[in-house]
């Protein structure tokens, strides 16, 4: 029997649940990928396929956090927990800044779409979010899915005992942790040494360094390069056509609004098609260990007793199977 510590213990209501336990960790209003892995998410929670327990921003910015707002407002989940990085980065770089979507109104001036904060000042900041919703979880059932940068997560794993837990950073993501999805990297067989580390890591490769030296040996990584969801394009015009029924719809207007034409694949949503639909959907590599250098390249190091794996994509057939699942899973669409 464990040693009596708080919230840390697993209690009869805490047994391992039958659906994955998710914390969405998001670098939302740059890419549009952000918002189809949200929405999946959305979908997947309300068939009870899952269960949501909070969502991290990031990037630093209010303007970030308010849309994240509206996302789990639209779909049904206003009391989702939010939290914001505030020791991290701001975007040096966007592929599409749609932050003003958080103030569309409509013809009468009335916000287009509900939020449940006016003030994201009172939202906690990523980590002590993240130590709250573990120190609650039953042990080894969180699943993380990082579709951005490692901020909030570098933060965890650097903290120490508070109010939520008299675990460690690292001793909480080791005890409450089941595995992290993370995408980022351009890794794909035959080319797995000396490679890009991709956007999200670039944002803030010391952060990036600090999860790989400091992440438990005995939790489980699954990274999603960019090649999988290169393959994978949902073009502006069929996802405006998807969402037919409807205007005020959140992915609608932001594709109505703004340019998003600019190379977007379905880059994030790999990871939560992976964890709900089917563990044999997305190829993985055997094991091994990921190491960044000094200059920030990433290399993937074969080992048989190492935690991390990487997806690998398939052939054009295979493509199309997963932009019709993300049609199908986000909208109802079928082929």
């Amino acid at each position: 029997m464990l040693a009596a510590c708080g919230k840390d213990n697993e209690t009869p209501e805490q047994q391992q649940p039958a659906v994955p336990q998710i914390i969405i960790d998001t670098d939302i209003c740059s890419s549009t990928d952000d918002l189809f892995a949200m929405q999946l998410l959305y979908r997947y929670a309300s068939q009870g396929r899952c269960n949501l327990l909070g969502v991290i921003v990031d990037r630093m910015g209010d303007t970030n956090a308010a849309v994240a707002d509206l996302m789990n407002n639209y779909y049904g989940f206003p009391s989702l927990p939010i939290a914001l990085e505030r020791n991290g980065t701001y975007e040096r770089f966007s592929y599409i800044n749609y932050t003003p979507i958080a103030q569309a109104t409509d013809d009468d001036g009335n916000l287009l779409f509900a939020r449940t904060y006016s003030d994201y000042s009172s939202i906690p900041d990523g980590y002590a979010l993240y130590r709250r919703l573990l120190a609650n979880a039953a042990d080894g059932s969180v699943t993380i899915m990082l579709t951005g940068i490692p901020s909030s997560i570098a933060n965890l794993l650097a903290s120490g005992a508070d109010q939520y837990s008299s675990l460690s950073g690292v001793e909480l993501v080791r005890r409450k942790v089941k595995r992290l999805y993370f995408m980022a990297t351009k890794l794909e067989p035959g080319n797995d040494q000396n490679v890009s580390p991709g956007y999200n890591i670039m944002m803030h490769p010391e952060a990036a360094k600090a999860l790989l030296q400091m992440w438990p040996d005995d939790v489980d990584i699954i990274i999603s390069p960019s090649a999988p969801g290169n393959m994978v394009e949902y073009e502006p015009e069929l996802v405006i056509s998807d969402i037919d029924w409807t205007d005020i719809h959140p992915i609608k207007q932001i594709y109505m609004r703004f340019d998003c034409n600019t190379g977007q694949r379905m880059w994030d949503p790999m990871l939560p098609l992976q964890e709900v639909e089917d563990d044999g959907l997305i190829g993985l590599s055997p094991r091994g260990r990921m190491v960044m250098s000094d200059d920030n390249m990433v290399s993937f190091i074969a080992d048989p007793e190492g935690n991390c794996r990487y997806q690998i994509s398939g052939d054009e057939a295979w493509a199309d199977r997963m932009l019709n699942l993300i049609r199908k899973s986000s909208f109802g669409i079928r082929d």
